[in-house]
């Protein structure tokens, strides 16, 4: 799997975390995934990246802080607002290996 690809591999299995696990579990679990994600993304640019550079990366990117605070407000009707979630992990998924892909890929550009 290449390119963007694989963004979209990791926004498919966030959504399906977040519609599966209950409410709490489920953030630790996509945080967990989103690292893995930037990690492979890393990877396709020849990258070698540490979890914690990647938590790092996802940090200073506000992904976590963002999604969290949009994912806890729709946590107050579960399970009906479970459609909701699986929309925000994805989204928030998407936009952040996007946002990890073009870092990597302008890093790159400049050391090529």
């Amino acid at each position: 799997m290449s390119s963007r690809s694989v963004i979209h591999k990791w926004a498919l299995v966030g959504g399906t975390t977040a519609g599966a696990l209950p409410v709490g579990v489920d953030a630790m679990a996509l945080a967990a995934e989103e690292v893995s994600m930037v990690v492979q993304i890393a990877g396709l640019f020849g990258r070698s990246l540490s979890e914690a550079a990647a938590e790092g990366l996802i940090a200073a990117n506000l992904g976590g802080l963002v999604g969290g605070t949009i994912f806890e407000a729709a946590n107050i009707g579960y399970p009906f607002t479970i459609p909701l979630k699986i929309t925000i992990a994805v989204g928030v998924i998407e936009t952040l290996g996007n946002t990890a892909y073009s870092y990597f890929e302008r890093c790159s550009a400049i050391s090529d």
